[in-house]
């Protein structure tokens, strides 16, 4: 009898020390990431405006548009369109002579590609709790300039400042150097024909 009641109270022994085991068992959460919610936009259409000083003509309006895909976090790749139309000489202007250009001629365009490469990612800060992601890149390229009747080579380099408003929508500010090679004033002569503009770009 003893025996039968020394197995029965070693049964509930075991059945209640194996309850409390799988009570104190960790309850672990996993936090399972989805690639769905990860970035992945590489394509970035840009639009800009500012001023461009076109050598011995003064300074214009400038239009700029930019498709660019970025190839990793450091390099990207850019095409490029620019449009102006020059002002008027100062030769033309204190002379009173017969106009250089014809309208026509006065426009200014620019089409071409540039390597970029962000030297210096960080971080803006706004205020004192507030801060934005930004990037000043270097690039260099070149294309094709179509002015006063002829179309030349032209050199680009510059830099473009950019800060990341969200993580598709960025607005720049881009300095550009457009350099080439001018026979308007009856002599041949290298130009530098610099432009500073403001502008958005959004990322696909």
């Amino acid at each position: 009898m003893e025996t039968w009641l020394q197995r029965i109270f070693l049964a509930l022994s075991l059945t209640s020390a194996a309850a409390v085991a799988q009570q104190v068992e960790p309850d672990i959460a996993v936090d399972v990431v989805s690639e769905d919610v990860l970035d992945s936009e590489n394509w970035l259409l840009g639009a800009r405006v500012g001023v461009l000083s076109i050598e011995d003509f003064g300074s214009s309006a400038l239009l700029a548009l930019q498709l660019s895909y970025h190839i990793n976090e450091d390099f990207y790749l850019t095409a490029e369109y620019a449009q102006a139309k020059a002002g008027r000489t100062s030769f033309e202007e204190l002379s009173g002579a017969a106009p250089l250009l014809t309208d026509s001629e006065r426009e200014w365009r620019y089409y071409g590609a540039h390597l970029g490469y962000m030297v210096l990612p960080g971080e803006a800060f706004l205020s004192k709790n507030y801060a934005m992601n930004s990037g000043l890149s270097l690039f260099i390229g070149g294309g094709n300039v179509d002015f006063a009747g002829d179309k030349v080579f032209a050199l680009q380099m510059g830099s473009q400042f950019r800060l990341y408003a969200t993580d598709w929508l960025a607005l720049e500010l881009t300095f550009s150097d457009y350099i080439f090679e001018t026979t308007i004033l009856a002599r041949s002569k290298t130009t530098h024909n610099l432009s500073l503009a403001l502008g958005v770009a959004v990322y696909f």
